[in-house]
């Protein structure tokens, strides 16, 4: 409902709500029982900023005077918060959200702006946008765009540890964040409070600047002098709306507890995770990329989907070489003389899920859409058309990825891809695609004057190179929200590749993708299972793991059970040569695929995962693991791995439970009870461990008893 903050009533309900927002003619507040955030504002004047932000347990205040609020360049004129004119804001209660829009201008009227503010009842944390409506008759060009440009301070500026990269790595101000700080954590040990700031915008274009100028923070998207700028086009009576940030506040001991919590609250249930709107989405899949590359035909893929019945394999993904050219996309005559439909139908009907693999900008030289359409090639600097993807400019090939040239999705190839996908989907029943290869830079070639777009041809929606960057990750994020709308229950995986750097996963990808397809491992264990547990731990503080899979650890692998545990430990995806399983390992993989998911039925574990400062990054000498316990349920999955270290037994707290609370945990291998355990006990002794063996895993579940 809109509640009219001026009335003393509305106050009065908000209050009982745990949400207060209170106005007077110069002032508004956002606030619940963990922060709050003022802005002053003089109506019909210029001047609406932040004048306010503090942690109620820690009472310290973050803002300094001379905050700008946000930042945009229009037409190379800056607009701040300082120079917009107020105009009027309202409030609006959807369950337990509260939304605060402002509505500003400028001193001409030409720009009119409207900040969208968001706090949750129970959340320490305030989400924030901008949108940019072109109130004149020329089309106008927007760039540096800060939406959150505030003097700001966690108890001080100078004494404050820097938690970067997804939260791993340990530097100093002055930091600029770039596509790897989707979250970046300002900590302060001495006082125990932190602040994550968070970037929504995708891939290179994200921009967090930590001090880079005396006592400012900014969050935004590349300036226009930087290598991978933003910069929109915006028609007259158009609006732009920014990608989101947030500010989430942390008060701890440990800068680690900053990104367990009411943090993975937020990302589980505000975020908007695509995968996590999925009901039943697959446990374990498997692509056939290793060892077949694209080496695939109709034979093949039958004999490994009938190697696969009986081993609880939920979906059944064909990756790359199934077509004649990229682009064109059409079965493979010689390896799927009957098309590919027979091969999907099979694979349903053997109780798998069928999936594929697409290069979404990546068409051969010699395709018909190519040589059809010239117009929509992405070109260099000297007008020739170029391969985003490695750089390599052969003129022919019969491989998978030979010949490549990079369509621009600012062009009529949008239209033309998202049609074929989605025919695609309806005719082969898919229930996943695999989007992958560069559409505006590379995860491989360093160079940056081998990205964006430097032909504007008007058959290309953009005008220059620099405004070409955000229009192709804008659409590409379009077209994956096109095909859920058509598609609801279709899994979209978004390749580190398309996304541009490697190894790189954001908060834009997966409000649009279910999945990253973040890396390939090919190593044997021990070295295989070692690395893919390292990413993890590398990424899951700041991304819910079950949207990362990665590549590519064989089903066969000797000690393949500590392959199979490293992998399920985050999202359960591997390769490898089905037909050479054996009956004792066709059964392992039943077994404990049938035990997972009955677990994920309890538990949601899959939504969960803790490492606390109770494990190490895995390392070849040490132990590691990870918990995945539904702390609203208390219950779940405890994951220790022991790899060549030399003690046989450790002990693991296990923090987050409650602690009046008795615990029951069991071992699914040998469906024998470990013990029963009172919850103080496990959150301050911890849990003994013992693994006889080097490079081996236990996996036991937890579960509070009644």
């Amino acid at each position: 409902m809109l509640i009219n903050v001026f009335r003393l009533f509305a106050f009065a309900i908000l209050t009982v709500l745990s949400i207060s927002s209170k106005a007077q003619s110069d002032s508004v507040v956002l606030q619940n029982k963990f922060i709050s955030r003022t802005f002053k504002f003089t109506k019909g004047t210029k001047g609406f900023f932040t004048t306010s932000f503090k942690n109620h347990e820690g009472k310290n205040e973050f803002i300094k005077g001379g905050s700008e609020e946000f930042s945009i360049s229009v037409n190379g004129e800056t607009i701040t918060g300082r120079n917009s004119i107020y105009l009027s804001h309202s409030i609006e209660r959807i369950a337990d959200e509260t939304k605060c829009k402002v509505n500003l201008t400028t001193d001409d009227r030409h720009i009119n702006l409207q900040l969208v503010f968001r706090l949750y009842d129970d959340l320490p944390i305030i989400r924030k946008e901008i949108s940019i409506y072109n109130n004149t008759k020329e089309e106008i060009a927007l760039t540096n765009m800060d939406v959150e440009n505030l003097q700001f301070e966690v108890v001080n500026t100078y004494m404050n540890e820097v938690y970067a990269n997804y939260g791993t790595t340990l530097t100093r101000i002055p930091y600029k964040g770039n596509h790897d700080d989707a979250a970046i954590l300002l900590f302060n040990l001495n006082a125990g409070q932190g602040v994550i700031f968070g970037n929504e915008a995708p891939s290179v274009l994200k921009r967090t600047e930590l001090y880079m100028k005396p006592g400012k923070i900014a969050i935004g998207m590349g300036l226009i002098n930087e290598s991978y700028p933003f910069k929109k086009w915006l028609k007259p009576q158009e609006t732009f709306t920014s990608p989101g940030t947030f500010m989430y506040v942390s008060t701890s001991r440990k800068w680690q507890d900053a990104f367990e919590g009411n943090f993975q609250d937020f990302l589980r249930n505000k975020l908007g995770v695509k995968l996590f709107q999925h009901k039943q989405p697959p446990f374990f899949i498997y692509n056939t990329w290793q060892p077949f590359f694209d080496n695939i035909n109709e034979r093949i893929i039958k004999e490994c989907v009938d190697n696969l019945v009986n081993t609880g394999t939920d979906l059944f993904i064909i990756d790359a070489g199934w077509y004649k050219r990229a682009g064109d996309f059409e079965p493979d005559p010689i390896k799927f003389p009957n098309g590919l439909k027979p091969i999907t139908d099979y694979i349903r009907s053997k109780g798998m899920k069928a999936g594929l693999w697409f290069a979404i900008a990546s068409v051969h030289n010699k395709s018909d859409i190519a040589k059809q359409h010239p117009e929509w090639l992405v070109r260099d600097a000297k007008g020739n058309v170029e391969n985003l993807h490695d750089g390599n400019l052969a003129e022919d090939g019969d491989e998978w990825h030979s010949a490549i040239r990079t369509m621009s999705l600012g062009s009529g190839y949008y239209d033309h891809v998202l049609k074929l996908l989605k025919r695609r989907v309806k005719e082969w029943g898919l229930s996943y695609l695999k989007l992958d290869l560069s559409i505006a830079t590379s995860a491989y070639v360093n160079d940056v004057n081998r990205t964006g777009d430097y032909n504007f041809n008007v058959s290309k929606i953009y005008k220059d190179r620099e405004s070409s960057y955000w229009t192709m990750y804008e659409r590409m994020m379009l077209l994956m929200d096109e095909l859920k709308k058509e598609f609801p229950d279709l899994l979209i995986d978004c390749t580190f590749e398309t996304w541009g750097r490697y190894n790189i996963v954001d908060y834009a990808l997966i409000q649009h993708a279910d999945y990253d397809w973040l890396t390939n491992f090919d190593f044997a264990p021990p070295e295989g299972p070692l690395a893919i547990r390292q990413m993890n731990y590398d990424r899951s503080r700041a991304i819910p793991p079950n949207c990362l899979l990665i590549g590519n650890q064989f089903m066969d692998f000797p000690n393949y059970q500590y392959v199979y545990f490293s992998m399920a430990s985050g999202s359960a995806l591997m390769v490898g040569d089905p037909r050479k399983l054996t009956p004792s390992d066709k059964a392992f993989y039943l077994k404990w695929n049938t035990w997972f998911k009955e677990m994920e039925s309890k538990y949601q574990f899959t939504q969960f995962r803790q490492s606390h400062d109770v494990f190490d990054r895995p390392t070849d000498l040490n132990w590691d693991g990870c918990y995945r316990i539904n702390t609203e349920k208390q219950g779940g999955l405890l994951f220790y791995f022991r790899n060549n270290s030399l003690d046989e037994t450790r002990v693991f707290r296990i923090p987050g439970l409650d602690p009046n609370s008795q615990y029951r945990i069991y071992s699914h291998d040998d469906g024998k009870s470990i013990g029963t355990f009172n919850g103080n006990e496990l959150i301050n002794t911890g849990l003994s461990i013992t693994i006889d063996k080097t490079y081996s895993a236990k996996v036991l579940g937890i579960e509070k008893s009644l």
